[in-house]
């Protein structure tokens, strides 16, 4: 297993402590409780979520002939948490901690970050996405960052009018998992990608099995398809059931190079739909036409727009983008990401209904979640010094009882303090073999605690 860095990406290890203190504190107002995950998680738990391809990015190790590995996140196990506890209803559920993983976009390599935020699992609809995105937008601006931009979109739309170009699943998939070769817009791009589809979906892997094929004919291994007696007969250690229906394949996506070449049009307008509101919506109206099932999945995201604006959500400061979205075989709705002035992405998440029943569920869950980028926060919002100072109360031999008590009963009453025996240039109180504390000339007594507290928290 790879070692992970030690270092953070942070300078001050208190800052993120305060900034995570700050949003955890902020969630708590929206009803979500803070929630403790395991650091170690079965493997196969965030390889259902990410697929394949998250795999060299994880640390994983063998225990007890299990394949383990360090949380790279929290939202699958918080999926899990919820399918497989005596949840009902509606869970809100926030999480901070670290997070293990591979991060090719950290030129410094750190391999673990810090992790703040928040999941709503067992409520649908555009509330719940409006109640996750806003709480997101409140979180950054108590953190102090007042220049942000959200951008939202939406896969399950996505997702319905690339439907209607009735591709295969595996040819759909590739085709979005590659959608960004066409964001160049021009027919350059679009001509690689039907390039690498000649490459990946069209040609069989086994070019004996071809030859075999294309000289028998299609009408005659339909009939071998359909000759019951002759079913376990084998060819080159394939059933004839098994070639016709590669030839059938075949056949059926040579029949789609037209589809194919539609659905990329499609995308290359869809990708390049990236402005304010009102733009956006009409744009996207067009795209969607006479499509039912596509209007009503657009009519309830309009529904979670207008609640984004019942909520104070500055509607200038949304842009809609509507192929958004880190991975296609995660989220099922809307997605968004908040960014700072600088295009930095200070937040992000989105609606995953399909993933409770990926780890485990009978049905999908509703579920929709976001994380703060902690190291972006930090770095756009600068320094969050703490609401208290941390006072320094000297003491020696003959006055350490006193200079406990004194400690306490102050501490008790929310000031910071440290005792100290040493004098140097910082201030700080004393106390005298009296028992009574001096501070800034004046001298008080533990029955006048409450005065001193007061005193000492506006300082």
């Amino acid at each position: 297993m790879q070692r992970p860095s030690n270092t953070l990406p942070y300078d001050d290890a208190q800052s993120l402590q305060n900034f995570a203190n700050l949003l955890t504190g902020h969630m708590a107002y929206y009803g979500y409780e803070l929630i403790e995950m395991p650091i170690i998680e079965d493997a196969d738990l965030f390889l259902t979520k990410a697929g394949d391809n998250v795999a060299e990015r994880l640390f994983t190790f063998e225990r007890n002939g299990h394949v383990l590995t360090l949380r790279p996140e929290f939202t699958a196990a918080a999926a899990h948490r919820y399918i497989t506890g005596d949840q009902t209803g509606a869970a809100r559920w926030q999480f901070k901690g670290a997070i293990f993983a591979d991060y090719p976009d950290d030129k410094d390599r750190h391999s673990q970050r810090y992790s703040v935020g928040a999941e709503l699992i067992g409520m649908a609809g555009a509330m719940a996405e409006a109640e996750i995105i806003a709480m997101a937008v409140r979180g950054i601006e108590q953190a102090g960052i007042t220049d942000w931009q959200l951008v939202i979109g939406h896969v399950g739309l996505t997702r319905q009018l690339l439907a209607r170009y009735g591709l295969d699943p595996r040819t759909q998939r590739h085709i979005l998992s590659a959608r960004n070769d066409l964001k160049r817009g021009d027919d350059d791009a679009k001509a690689a990608l039907m390039a690498r589809l000649d490459q990946y979906l069209w040609q069989t892997p086994q070019q004996a099995d071809d030859d075999a094929i294309t000289q028998t004919g299609t009408q005659s291994m339909l009939d071998v398809l359909l000759n019951t007696s002759r079913a376990s007969a084998t060819m080159g250690g394939r059933t004839r059931h098994d070639i016709a229906r590669r030839l059938l394949r075949k056949r059926q996506q040579a029949a789609q190079k037209h589809q194919i070449d539609d659905a990329l049009h499609f995308l290359q307008r869809w990708m390049a739909i990236n402005a304010p509101v009102d733009a956006g919506i009409a744009t996207i109206k067009q795209e969607i036409g006479d499509d039912q099932h596509g209007s009503v999945i657009f009519a309830e995201w309009l529904t979670m727009l207008d609640l984004l604006s019942a909520a104070g959500i500055d509607r200038q400061r949304i842009v809609i983008q509507p192929d958004l979205a880190r991975t296609w075989d995660y989220y099922t709705g809307v997605v968004f990401d908040l960014r700072g002035a600088d295009g930095v992405t200070l937040a992000g998440g989105g609606r995953y209904d399909e993933l409770p029943r990926l780890i485990g569920a009978e049905n999908d869950v509703p579920a929709v979640g976001f994380a703060y980028r902690m190291e972006a926060i930090i770095a756009g919002a600068g320094n969050l010094a703490d609401d208290q100072p941390v006072h320094r109360l000297l003491y020696d031999d003959a006055t350490g009882a006193d200079a406990m008590r004194w400690a306490m009963a102050l501490r008790g009453h929310g000031v910071h303090l440290i005792l100290t025996p040493e004098r140097d240039d910082s201030p700080f109180m004393r106390v005298d073999e009296s028992g009574a504390i001096h501070h800034d000339g004046q001298t008080f007594t533990l029955t006048q605690i409450d005065t001193l507290a007061e005193i000492l928290d506006g300082s």
